[in-house]
């Protein structure tokens, strides 16, 4: 009875050893797919920007006609003079199909007064769609007005 008992005991060990190694070759298992797995869902869920192309345009671009994709960003360079007291405005009748995200101005050139600078406005796209992308040259808290310097792109969102 005694052997009987240790084949018992030998017979349970064995699928107890069986069922251990199986759940450690599921635990790497799992850990191998989660390996090869955390990559691919990184760059599936990376926002959109990181991929986003960049159009530069200046004020030779005027009128034109812009061609983008949905979160690609949108960069406009604009010569101003703010000792004279005017700057570039987005216009409250422009497109909504972009986001101002930032505003930025290059130094002047040469040191002194009437000197012209960049100003640089950066949009993001997001919407697709057809609009008008308008900015204004006038003075802080001027209202629109008839006969105002003005700045467009017609813009094609896909």
């Amino acid at each position: 009875m005694c052997a009987q008992g240790n084949k018992r005991y030998a017979l349970s060990t064995a699928r107890e050893k069986r069922a251990m190694q199986s759940v450690l070759f599921g635990r790497r298992l799992g850990s191998v797919r989660w390996f090869f797995l955390l990559p691919v869902l990184a760059v599936a869920f990376t926002s959109q920007t990181a991929f986003a192309a960049t159009k530069v345009v200046t004020d030779d671009d005027k009128g034109s006609d812009i061609q983008m994709k949905f979160g690609d960003l949108l960069e406009v360079h604009l010569k101003a003079n703010p000792s004279a007291g005017y700057m570039w405005y987005v216009h409250p009748k422009s497109t909504a199909l972009l986001k101002l995200d930032k505003q930025t101005q290059t130094n002047a050139t040469e040191p002194g007064e009437d000197r012209p600078v960049i100003q640089v406005f950066i949009f993001e796209v997001k919407r697709k769609g057809d609009g008008i992308l308008l900015m204004r040259y006038a003075q802080p808290k001027q209202r629109p007005s008839i006969g105002e310097e003005q700045f467009n792109l017609h813009l094609v969102i896909e």
